[in-house]
């Protein structure tokens, strides 16, 4: 019999080499999480950049606006330079352009419309939500303190221009040396000078953190270089273990194995050098009981051939994966897409406008491509999803799907009527992508001819189910294409109007598939359509 000692040892061998993986496992999510952060330093850094190049932009169109409403009283200029203020300060609701080339336009020009009234979002609110440090945030706040304080003569100035008669001339200039003069030029120099200070501190910290990942990362590849030494190490150990107690080779047991199996229970002819406890030498002494045991041998051959074949059997498929690949190329696309777009707000109308153009296509299609890896990525999870189902408030996942649509819904216009949901079997953050690409359809494909609608409604259906509704009075779908409509990437509509990547129906077949659901269409073109869809009742 084999003793219990040499189990023991490859037993421990066994469960330290997968201890050690595991550790090995861990220092790499530690690795990941580091270059995940510097990701974030850059991002923040980009982030405060342009709330620092918006304050500097809305200080220059101050002195554009008022100059040019000194120079030539033309009313348009004042009301622009007033907007500015109110944008600033959070009285206006800022542009969609504004960190482009809005304030670039003359108010005058063809397509310059005033910022909307209403309550929107001070300048140094924004700051603040960025997290600044609370140096960063004291350069920008005497930034704007100096911009604003510049606005007295800016004020005074535009005072004098309208006080004065039609042919007082030195009032006029009065008025324009306000706005020219050495301390005019002092007061904009002083207002960039904290600004200057500010994106300095802001390299610093960027550069800060990008230091402490590169050595959080030095010091991680030499714990790799020990883990690979150290795993070495153990699969030796369990290897000379394993022979030890095999008393040779894998193939030797086999072939030994194999021979019995076939009913040769001789010696072998130069017998590996085997200890007495070892499973080459139990073989040994269970072959010479065998041939003893002559008239039993049709009985154990076949034990013995049932044994291999079940050996055989053993083989597994290993299982491929698909998502790593969409989830590792968002890193670079987001970094093509960030810079393509710092490109574009540079350079836009320094270079002729065949390069403008290719900017601009560039930007459009890297967005889109990001689109496409983000939908597939979501398709993949919904896909390899093995959470369990778990009773779901479809109110809330409405809820949730509404408020991630929320500037969709704002800048289209569409109403929404959202009927009692019911409590269902699926998986929450599931149930909100459902919801969500159903109402991102149809805000899509609306009508221009008629205002938009959507209502979501629920009632029960057969043996525990719900049936969803989620109709819109949009321009709706032929009826020979209701099949197509949920295969990937079938766009029916792929006009330059709408956008999207022809995965969000598929992805919706997908979620209420694995809900144990069914899915169908219904619409006539320029009709509206109604997507239905059956959810098992929590």
């Amino acid at each position: 019999m084999l003793k219990n000692g040499g189990g023991r040892g490859l037993s421990q061998r066994v469960w330290q080499t997968g201890l050690l993986f595991l550790a090995f496992v861990l220092s790499f999510a530690v690795y990941v999480y580091g270059e995940k952060q510097v990701d974030r330093a850059n991002e923040l850094r980009q982030s405060s950049y342009r709330l620092a190049e918006q304050l500097r932009q809305s200080s220059d169109d101050l002195t554009r606006m008022v100059r040019s409403y000194v120079a030539t009283g033309d009313v348009s200029f004042k009301e622009a330079y007033q907007d500015i203020l109110d944008v600033r300060d959070g009285l206006r609701r800022r542009p969609d352009d504004y960190d482009s080339f809005y304030w670039h336009l003359a108010p005058s020009m063809p397509g310059f419309s005033r910022p909307e009234a209403g309550n929107g979002v001070p300048l140094l609110e924004l700051m603040r939500r960025e997290g600044f440090s609370d140096e960063e945030f004291r350069r920008l706040s005497d930034a704007k303190s100096l911009s604003d304080a510049l606005t007295a003569r800016e004020f005074e100035a535009m005072r004098l221009m309208e006080a004065a008669a039609p042919d007082d001339r030195e009032a006029h200039v009065a008025a324009i040396r306000l706005l020219h003069d050495e301390g005019y030029r002092r007061a904009k120099v002083a207002i960039m000078a904290p600004i200057r200070e500010f994106n300095e501190l802001v390299e610093r910290r960027t550069l800060a953190a990008v230091h402490r990942a590169a050595n959080v990362a030095f010091v991680l590849r030499l714990v790799f270089m020990a883990f690979t030494v150290a795993v070495a190490a153990l699969l030796w150990l369990t290897y000379a273990e394993a022979r030890s107690i095999l008393g040779g080779t894998v193939q030797d047991v086999h072939d030994r194995i194999t021979r019995i199996g076939q009913g040769d229970f001789s010696v072998s002819p130069s017998p590996p050098p085997a200890s007495g406890n070892s499973v080459l030498a139990e073989l040994g002494r269970m072959a010479e009981k065998l041939g003893s045991l002559e008239a039993d041998r049709a009985s154990v051959t076949a034990e013995l051939r049932e044994k291999n074949e079940a050996l055989e059997r053993s083989n597994a498929d290993l299982e491929q994966f698909a998502y790593v690949a969409s989830h590792d190329l968002q890193t670079p696309l987001r970094n093509i897409v960030s810079y393509t777009q710092l490109l574009e707000r540079r350079y836009k109308g320094r270079l002729d406008d065949d390069a403008d153009d290719f900017i601009g296509f560039v930007v459009v299609n890297t967005k889109k491509m990001t689109q496409l890896i983000h939908d597939l990525l979501e398709y993949s999870r919904a896909s390899r999803q093995t959470d369990p189902l778990e009773p779901s408030s479809a109110n809330e996942a409405m809820v949730q799907a509404l408020s991630n649509l929320g500037p969709d819904l704002e800048t289209s216009g569409v109403e929404v009527c959202i009927g009692e949901l019911p409590d269902v079997a699926a998986v929450p953050s599931h149930l909100v992508s459902l919801f969500q690409n159903l109402l991102g359809n149809a805000i899509k494909y609306r009508s221009a001819d008629r205002a938009a609608r959507i209502s979501v409604t629920a009632e029960p259906g057969e043996q525990g189910y719900w049936c969803f509704a989620v109709a819109d009075n949009g321009i709706g779908i032929d009826p020979k294409y209701h099949d197509k409509v949920f295969e990937i990437f079938q766009r029916l509509n792929p006009a330059a109007e709408t956008e999207g990547t022809g995965i969000g129906l598929t992805l919706c077949r997908r979620i209420v598939h694995r809900f144990g659901g069914a899915i169908w269409v219904e619409s006539v073109s320029d009709g509206g359509t109604t997507v239905f869809f059956t959810l098992r009742a929590a």
